[in-house]
């Protein structure tokens, strides 16, 4: 037996926020409730067969390595919290259960992809480049379920029909042909709607290439005013990340011009509706947090009395300073950040919430831009304006 294939396997999941709110010890494969841990769980379960062909720990942000039958206690702490597990502690762990060489699979979220990947450096991340959790929950249903989207195939019309496996086939070719051609729909609707879903934040024009270092082209925010200006002032901010010029048009605030290179320009307007699609949904989960606190029975002193119209403007600008809390988080990330306080109401905490959910799902926005769209930007691009002795120099932003 070759060394490789003596490597034992390990799935490790992440731990859940929602856990079991019994007191006494439970299994930790009993302890986490959430969907996403269960989702995670599912996964797992296919890729060790149920268990026959590997194992299944759990990475916890306090214990660090769990089996399932494990017991423990409820607690409350995310990855890099002060407390939690170090990647000392989980190299350890690592070593007493015998699995420092294990051919490891990690899924859950970036902090215990990076903390895994510490003791296990070429670990399998399945959900890498997957943008927020429904994102995630899509790539963990592929391996769980992977023929949800399929309808029943119909038998062929002559099941006895040559087929192009050789003649008198019982016509298993035709069935991949037709699933494969299935999987390609799917997929291809799939990012028609993602597509679709990005215009609500932003859209492009046709890229204008003037010079053969020189472009520009324009995005447009849709939405009520408010959100369509918070988008145009986090895109001034992101558009250093991709080294281009953006520039407002008199009595114009939903369009902003871009200007750079053909390439820069391309990039950034594929990646501008990717980052803004991302950062709302932080921000949205941070609106959620709130909506669960209006529901809850701590939150009814801090309402009494208080009218409808009040309340609704309390959500709404507690969502708006969310937003640029997350953009804020996104540009330059902290080591860490504070924790939200109990009793006091999520307006005056607007910063620990939405920046524990931004720091926790943080992504890198100058790596959104698609090299399919990037290319189709190019390619279409109206160039009957290109000069190359006529067109002058174009100002540096400080010259201007």
């Amino acid at each position: 037996m070759s060394a490789s294939a003596a490597r034992p396997r390990v799935i490790i999941v992440s731990c859940g926020g929602r856990k079991s709110t019994a007191e006494q010890p439970l299994p930790a494969g009993q302890r986490y409730t959430g969907s996403y841990h269960q989702a995670l769980r599912r996964a797992a379960d296919v890729l060790t067969q149920g268990g026959r062909t590997g194992r299944v720990l759990i990475l916890s942000a306090l214990h660090g390595l769990l089996a399932l039958h494990d017991l423990i206690t409820p607690y409350d702490l995310r990855m890099g919290d002060r407390g939690s597990v170090t990647s000392q502690q989980l190299r350890q762990q690592a070593a007493d259960r015998g699995i420092l060489d294990a051919d490891v699979t990690v899924l859950g979220p970036r902090a215990y992809i990076e903390v895994s990947r510490t003791v296990w450096p070429q670990l399998t991340d399945p959900l890498a480049g997957a943008r927020g959790i429904g994102e995630q929950l899509a790539k963990l249903a592929d391996i769980y379920d992977p023929d949800r989207h399929l309808q029943p195939l119909q038998p062929p019309a002559h099941p006895t029909a040559c087929t192009s496996g050789g003649s008198g086939g019982s016509g298993s070719g035709s069935l991949i042909e037709e699933i494969e051609r299935r999987a390609d729909a799917r997929k291809e609707a799939e990012e028609q709607r993602a597509a679709w879903r990005r215009t609500r934040y932003a859209t492009h024009s046709q890229l204008v290439i003037l010079h053969p270092a020189r472009a520009h082209g324009s995005l447009t925010f849709p939405g009520d005013a408010a959100k369509s200006d918070a988008r145009a002032r986090a895109t001034r901010r992101f558009a250093a990340l991709y080294r281009v010029q953006v520039l407002g048009r008199p009595g114009d605030t939903r369009t902003l011009d871009v200007h750079g290179t053909p390439r820069d320009v391309a990039r950034f307007l594929s990646a501008l509706p990717r980052v803004l699609e991302s950062t709302e949904v932080r921000a949205s989960e941070a609106a959620r947090l709130y909506g669960r606190w209006e529901r809850h029975s701590t939150a009814r002193p801090h309402l009494a009395g208080m009218a409808p119209r009040q309340r609704r403007t309390h959500a709404r600008d507690f969502r708006a300073a969310a937003f640029q809390v997350v953009v804020n988080i996104l540009l330059d990330l902290p080591d860490t950040v504070p924790e939200a306080t109990g009793g006091i109401p999520p307006w005056e905490q607007v910063y620990p919430l939405a920046a524990g959910i931004a720091h926790y799902y943080w992504f890198d926005p100058a790596d959104h831009a698609d090299p399919d769209e990037t290319a189709r930007i190019l390619a279409t691009a109206d160039r009957r304006h290109v000069s190359v002795a006529t067109v002058p120099e174009q100002r540096s932003p400080e010259a201007a």
